[in-house]
């Protein structure tokens, strides 16, 4: 996600540094300032940063979808060849040039599967951000109406242990496709999640158990707020025990 803050090149903090060019060295002074951005700007660059995302990772988008894959640059090169060679050697020369391609191409796949005739799996995705390092994946549930939104709850628990000092809290992060390498939302919890699942019905609504016995509901819907609208936390004579699953 992107930060509410960011360097803008209008206030202090001057740096100065050379520029070469045609005609020599040019000095060149920036000025930082660490100011808080607009609201109207966010939405923008979101956009912004999800196009460089989607650039970055368009392979493994394609593999991910099963789509077949193409690429635009060498279809371009592939036509500058074409009109070069309909020049010099006609359609002899294109079909000749077509058929070491095919030949090169089902070479190229021979060698890229396995000898043992075993299946592998490639890694395509890793999602993970400072907030999640060194963490424990303690759930991970798909939603069943968006495919490439995947909520992972992390803990830090330890049957054994019934100190809360030496317990981490509970991250609740909604992983999309658009970008592998930050949530589009965390939702900070007292204790370590233990389990979660998106609704079936009202997949809008994720439900997450922790390792103190307690079950909240939350709405993705409500961006403004990351409290759960239902939890059994204060409840007299509740469930005290671990929650595996719900």
């Amino acid at each position: 996600m992107m930060s509410g803050t960011s360097m803008s090149q209008t206030g202090t903090n001057q740096m100065s540094s050379e520029v070469g060019g045609d005609y020599g060295k040019i000095k060149t002074k920036v000025e930082y300032l660490d100011i808080a951005l607009p609201e109207t700007m966010l939405p923008a660059i979101k956009i912004i940063e999800r196009l460089l995302t989607q650039t970055k990772y368009h392979h493994q988008h394609v593999s991910y979808k099963n789509y077949p894959p193409m690429n635009l640059e060498e279809k371009d090169d592939d036509d500058d060849d074409d009109d070069e060679n309909k020049k010099k050697g006609g359609i002899m020369g294109i079909g000749r040039r077509k058929a070491e391609e095919k030949k090169e191409e089902e070479e190229k796949k021979d060698d890229e599967a396995p000898s043992d005739g075993k299946p592998t799996l490639d890694v395509l995705f890793t999602f993970d951000c400072p907030e999640t390092e060194g963490r424990m994946v303690s759930a991970v549930d798909i939603n069943i109406q968006n495919p490439d939104l995947i909520v992972v709850g992390y803990g830090e628990y330890d049957i054994n242990c019934t100190d809360d000092k030496l317990l981490k809290p509970g991250l609740l992060c909604f992983w999309t496709l658009k970008n592998p390498k930050f949530p589009e939302r965390i939702i900070r919890t007292d204790h370590s999640i233990t389990c979660c699942q998106f609704s079936k019905k009202q997949p809008h609504l994720v439900a997450c158990g922790d390792s103190h016995g307690n079950i909240s509901i939350f709405n993705v819907r409500d961006t403004e707020n990351n409290l759960p609208f239902l939890s059994s936390k204060d409840i007299a004579n509740k469930h005290t025990d671990i929650i595996w699953e719900i």
